[in-house]
């Protein structure tokens, strides 16, 4: 539809010029009808046929008369979207955007990559947000181009793709800066004591409080630094029961002389008191002898779960 259908749609339906704007906005709220749409399509008023689409969804899918207005919508603004100022229409057409993805209002194919290409090309100083766009539209040179110099995923070909999607990051060749999960070979040899003596619990070193208590219920007794600490601190080694909703029964430190100082002695007296207050018991293990290994602790930990 070109500049000129303005005049089609004075002419074509002289009864809505009747009412101002905000009369059939106010009618539009109760029942929505398609004059409406096409009085905001000829005065061009983006936003509101864009929120009047949000809004009334069901009336638009459900009503013929209706649907036809927006689609006659939709293919105007399309037709209009190279003459527009491109900063102006940002907003307009990421809103129509949320829409398509929303289910609110499905928008033709090629209309749909029209404005994934623009948001695209509008976003190029964020890449993260243009790849963002570029992933629904890969094939678009475009989006090709965008997902090439900035896009770390790639596509992974399998046999559930029309139910599954799965991508892979790219990895610089011939690096691993990868390290290992325990820092001493005390603690690994720890972990592999608790894995033999709760073989039939789940184990895993190095856990979040935040994962295992609920905030929530505990702030009101925790002082301020109690409450940073609550995000920033780490449970050595913690044992969940899977047979009950995979909640955490047992908790471990491994302390090493490196707790001996000030700053650590402080936090391990915030950590003993938030799971104390948590009502979780918190065994401290302490080596004395450096010839401790697995067999010693796995003996030590069928004492204590006796």
């Amino acid at each position: 539809m070109a500049r000129a259908s303005k005049n089609f749609l004075l002419c074509a339906r002289p009864s809505i010029y009747h009412r101002t704007v905000p009369e059939a906005m106010s009618q539009a709220d109760a029942a929505v009808d398609h004059e409406t749409v096409y009085r905001l399509l000829y005065e061009e008023r983006w936003t509101e046929l864009l929120d009047l689409v949000h809004r009334h969804r069901d009336a638009v899918a459900e009503n013929a008369l209706l649907s036809h207005a927006v689609d006659v919508f939709e293919e105007t603004f399309f037709e209009r979207l190279p003459e527009e100022d491109p900063a102006a229409m940002l907003p307009k057409l990421e809103k129509l955007f949320l829409l398509h993805a929303g289910g609110y209002h499905a928008l033709r194919d090629d209309h749909f990559e029209a404005a994934v290409e623009h948001l695209v090309s509008l976003h190029a100083d964020r890449p993260q947000s243009a790849v963002g766009y570029a992933r629904h539209c890969p094939e678009n040179a475009v989006c090709a181009d965008v997902l090439q110099r900035h896009d770390l995923r790639r596509p992974v070909k399998h046999s559930m793709d029309d139910r599954i999607r799965l991508d892979e990051t790219h990895a610089e060749a011939g690096v691993d800066r990868t390290k290992s999960l325990f820092r001493s070979r005390q603690e690994e040899a720890f972990f592999m004591a608790v894995r033999e003596v709760f073989a039939s619990y789940f184990a895993y070193p190095n856990v979040a409080l935040s994962s295992l208590l609920d905030f929530e219920r505990l702030k009101d007794d925790l002082t301020a630094a109690e409450r940073q600490y609550f995000f920033r601190g780490m449970v050595d080694c913690v044992v969940f029961d899977q047979q009950d909703g995979y909640r955490p029964c047992y908790f471990f430190e491994l302390d090493s002389p490196h707790h001996d100082t000030d700053p650590r002695r402080e936090k391990d007296a915030m950590k003993d008191r938030v799971l104390a207050l948590a009502g979780r018991t918190l065994y401290r293990i302490r080596v004395k002898d450096r010839r401790v290994g697995r067999k010693e602790f796995a003996r030590l930990l069928k004492e204590i779960v006796r």
